[in-house]
């Protein structure tokens, strides 16, 4: 007892509760382990009740335990079929406490029937029902879209996720929402009942949607106007351009919301999905002042004063740099590109990257580069480029003595002789501790007035 651990606050020992479990952690088989350090952590880990509101199926003595100390404080449910299944009971244990279910997570369903036969009339027992995640095992027969066995579902529920399921009329009526995640290959609504609920639910903040339709006529919208809503993010995975363009083209989002575009097919190019997206996108994407261009898979970011834009190619070929040319970039003040050197073939032509098409750039920042020296010269030797830049940051790149000492240096000095704007900051972050000789960086700064060097394996997020 005379132990420091021993005569913690509970303040401070609440907090360590908490930070205990993992993010991906379904039940309280963590908390167990802290009740072995002492008596005084045992009791007062033990009488609080909001320690053990996790439970999942994994374990029917342990999930017993929990719903114990739990004492009718909000539950978190994670459950897997398989395991109910496997766990002959064990929906009689948790029956007389769904009332108190505030999460409720189920994976692996087969079919809705097995569904309400473990749990019979459990929709009608949780009117404290917040957030309700379902994911569909089998995505092939055994599902009867024509009953509606969610009639009963809470109409305060504030976040829906969907995998596989189809989206039922009483989904629909739900107005409460604030997040929607639908996955569904074989969507079976009209696309205009969906945009219609997306108009209605004036709550809804984010929405995550992965469809394609089951017929061409589906994606024909009549409303003849796009959707007004209170998006603060739009994520559409698409297969096609005709799938991102039926929900793209059709919904609006309000200033400085962010769209995000993801697709899986090779063949489809960013300006198939563009050429559909709404006018209300466009003035989201005009004049950004930040760009991130990333490799592996292929994501372009864009900030703007209006909204940011995400778009994420998980598969294609060809020049790395071309779909950057749809966007104004006479406006970037930030610039980062996360790639390792493309064969110099494919790139643009310099003045396109930098130069004349970024006059207002202010930080470039380039992410894992081996070949930082002839990235950069075509930028050295021209002294009118980037005549407003300040900073130059640089994660897991090759950066050399000869570098530092070389162009670097004389870059810095010719932008004192040529430029209104001096060099002014240089940041090296590395994860394996490779960085220039303290001999370089002393050289460095003559010419510039502050060099940073980091470890880690993250840029800083504001480098300005």
């Amino acid at each position: 007892m005379l132990q420091p651990v021993n005569r913690l606050p509970l303040e401070i020992l609440s907090q360590i509760v908490q930070c205990v479990p993992h993010q991906r952690d379904t039940d309280t088989g963590p908390i167990i382990r802290l009740t072995h350090v002492c008596r005084y952590w045992r009791e007062f880990i033990i009488s609080t009740p909001s320690n053990w509101t996790l439970i999942s199926s994994r374990s029917k003595s342990l999930t017993a335990l929990s719903l114990k100390r739990s004492k009718g404080a909000p539950l978190e449910l994670r459950l897997n079929m398989l395991q109910v299944r496997s766990n002959p009971g064990f929906s009689d244990l948790l029956l007389p406490h769904t009332r108190n279910t505030r999460i409720l997570d189920i994976d692996s369903i087969l079919t809705i029937e097995e569904l309400t036969q473990e749990f019979p009339n459990f929709l009608q027992s949780m009117p404290n029902l917040r957030s309700l995640e379902l994911w569909r095992k089998d995505t092939t027969g055994g599902w009867d879209p024509s009953i509606d066995p969610f009639e009963p579902l809470p109409h305060a529920l504030r976040s829906l996720s969907l995998f596989s399921i189809h989206l039922y009329p009483s989904f629909l009526r739900l107005t409460a929402l604030t997040k929607l995640l639908l996955h569904n290959k074989q969507f079976n609504l009209h696309v205009d009942a969906l945009l219609d609920f997306l108009e209605e639910n004036r709550s809804l903040e984010s929405a995550d949607l992965e469809i394609r339709f089951s017929e061409s006529s589906l994606r024909n919208s009549q409303r003849g106007s796009v959707v007004v809503n209170r998006l603060q993010l739009l994520s559409i995975t698409c297969a096609d351009a005709e799938d991102a363009r039926a929900l793209s083209s059709n919904i609006a989002l309000r200033r400085g919301a962010h769209l995000e575009i993801s697709c899986r097919h090779p063949y489809v190019e960013l300006n198939d999905i563009l050429s559909g997206v709404s006018t209300a996108h466009h003035s989201n994407l005009c004049s950004p002042t930040f760009l991130e261009y990333r490799s592996n898979p292929r994501e372009i970011q864009l900030h703007g004063p209006n909204g940011r834009f995400s778009y994420i190619r998980f598969l294609g070929a060809g020049n790395p740099f071309g779909e950057l040319s749809l966007f104004p970039l006479t406006s970037i003040r930030e610039l980062r590109l996360a790639c390792g050197m493309p064969p110099w073939e494919q790139l643009p032509p310099t003045p396109y990257i930098f130069g004349w098409s970024l006059p207002a750039l202010e930080v470039l920042a380039i992410e894992r580069n081996t070949s930082i020296s002839r990235f950069l010269s075509p930028l050295f030797l021209d002294p009118s480029s980037t005549r407003s830049l300040k900073i130059l940051a640089f994660l897991n790149c090759a950066i050399t003595d000869e570098f530092i000492e070389g162009e670097l240096t004389r870059f810095a000095d010719d932008r004192k002789k040529s430029a209104s704007t001096w060099l002014h900051r240089v940041v090296v972050v590395s994860g394996e501790g490779r960085f220039p000789s303290i001999d370089s960086i002393h050289v460095l700064q003559r010419h510039v007035a502050v060099v940073e060097m980091w470890m880690g394996n993250t840029l800083p997020t504001d480098l300005t």
